[in-house]
């Protein structure tokens, strides 16, 4: 600055400088020159999230994580596609959902300051009442006056069936990942970057699936083609990240294998569930001052069992999103955009 004249520098969203040049020119009758200039790429651009109203609640995940970097995907739009499946799958009964999505529309009134976060989580029971008419489960029953609730599948009766399924998600889950990874290194550091550092874990992943087929016996092929695909895979991975990547090949397996818990977890819910009931039962079978008993083990083991519930499906689902997908392509370490000035 000067005793006649100042400069500022800063930050500002593209959509919002014409707006904001006309503003600044009416306050100062013109007196002031703009000069704008697009990022560079070595700049450290504040981050401004854009996403669409419905999914806007699920930008509090990144909030508390961290912001993408300005040329990253932003994660947003996955996590809202993907959180609320994950919590319904493992908390998946039609009572616990109604429950928990009457309490929390309920904290929402009270806390307007946390709606998002309530937000979030309404969706998320809405989505549990889904899968536990997928499952025919309320308060881990299966039957309802002896009449057997419509069912897809039963997580009692069908566990191998789910652990196959939460495994297909993994797998689908964390190639996602890789996807977007790619498309993050192409835009950052070019195309021979993102082939190296992420194609490579799609050839990994071939080679290991062929050598399980044939160790199965489902198909017939030569070892030097599944060799073929697993060296290369790791000459590769060598290439792009050097002996760190080398380190890292076991993560793509117990990646995937952590999406087991998608079952592990609603496996345990429901199976308290039925502990409580069996247990309920006994005590109406008794009749008298017993039946009484009956209902507060009823009303105290499923609102225990459902704050259980509740705890672990959100910090399961937010571990798969924050551990096994973020790791696929996730920097972050922006700074928020916070612009300043005169409140209207």
């Amino acid at each position: 600055s000067t005793q006649s004249s100042f400069l500022i520098k800063g930050w500002i969203p593209s959509e919002e400088l014409s707006k904001s040049i006309e503003r600044l020119n009416k306050v100062s009758k013109n007196k002031i020159f703009v000069h704008f200039e697009p990022a560079k790429k070595e700049d450290k651009v504040p981050v401004k999230l854009k996403n669409p109203r419905y999914a806007k609640a699920f930008e509090f995940f990144i909030d508390l994580y961290s912001m993408p970097t300005y040329r990253e995907i932003d994660p947003t739009f996955f996590i809202f596609l993907t959180f609320p499946i994950f919590f319904g799958i493992m908390l998946g009964d039609i009572g616990y959902g109604i429950v928990s999505l009457a309490v929390f529309w309920l904290l929402k009134k009270r806390m307007p300051k946390a709606r998002n976060f309530f937000n979030i989580l309404l969706l998320a029971s809405f989505v549990s009442i889904l899968f536990g008419l997928l499952y025919g489960e309320f308060f881990g029953e299966e039957k309802i006056l002896e009449l057997e609730l419509p069912h897809l599948l039963s997580r009692v009766h069908d566990m191998f069936t789910l652990l196959y399924i939460s495994i297909g998600i993994g797998v689908v889950h964390v190639n996602i990942g890789l996807i977007i990874g790619f498309i993050n290194e192409l835009k950052s550091h070019g195309l021979m970057k993102a082939i190296y550092e992420k194609a490579s874990w799609f050839i990994l992943q071939i080679g290991i699936a062929l050598l399980a087929l044939s160790y199965l016996g489902k198909i017939s092929i030569s070892p030097l083609v599944v060799a073929v695909f697993l060296g290369l895979s790791i000459l590769m991975l060598f290439k792009g990240n050097g002996v760190k990547g080398i380190i890292e090949l076991p993560s793509i397996l117990t990646n995937i294998m952590s999406y087991a818990r998608l079952m592990a977890i609603g496996l345990s819910s429901v199976s308290l569930a039925v502990v409580i009931n069996d247990s309920a039962k006994e005590f109406f079978h008794k009749g008298g001052f017993f039946v009484l008993m009956g209902i507060l083990i009823l009303i105290i083991g499923h609102a225990i069992n459902i704050m259980l519930g509740l705890l672990g499906s959100f910090l399961h689902s937010l571990r798969l999103h924050y551990v096994e997908f973020f790791s696929k392509f996730f920097h972050g370490g922006a700074k928020k955009y916070q612009p300043f000035g005169a409140k209207e």
